[in-house]
């Protein structure tokens, strides 16, 4: 696979919809041609001992931040039509909550099974 994006988030709490940042790097070519790196204000916005424990962020850090309709306005265009390639299967869950309620479901639906069928070839 020569062209992909690879993502992972990372929650505030134990709601799959507090998504606090996202990582993405996309390869085109079997090259990097970009890395993001976001922080996004989760909903709900407070953060447990223990995830702050495995990731380091607190509320502090995305007090300010956008929501995640607005990041996701931004890197939608960016990754359109490449293969998602995410470690946990969590990520769809993460994402597909989280979409449900605050993203256009059908497009957020239409990039996660493109994925899913890139690898199910």
């Amino acid at each position: 696979m020569r062209n992909f994006a690879a993502i992972d988030f990372e929650t505030a709490n134990g709601k799959r919809t507090s998504v606090c940042s996202v990582g993405i790097v996309i390869v085109k070519d079997g090259k990097i041609v970009n890395k993001i790196y976001r922080l996004i204000r989760p909903a709900p916005n407070y953060y447990t001992q223990w995830t702050t424990a495995i990731h380091g962020l607190t509320y502090d850090d995305t007090m300010e931040a956008e929501d995640f309709p607005d990041v996701w306005a931004e890197i939608k265009p960016l990754i359109d039509g490449l293969p998602l390639v995410a470690h946990n299967s969590l990520v769809k869950g993460k994402m597909g909550k989280f979409g449900s309620e605050n993203v256009r479901r059908d497009d957020l639906s239409k990039f996660l099974n493109l994925s899913e069928s890139h690898f199910q070839n």
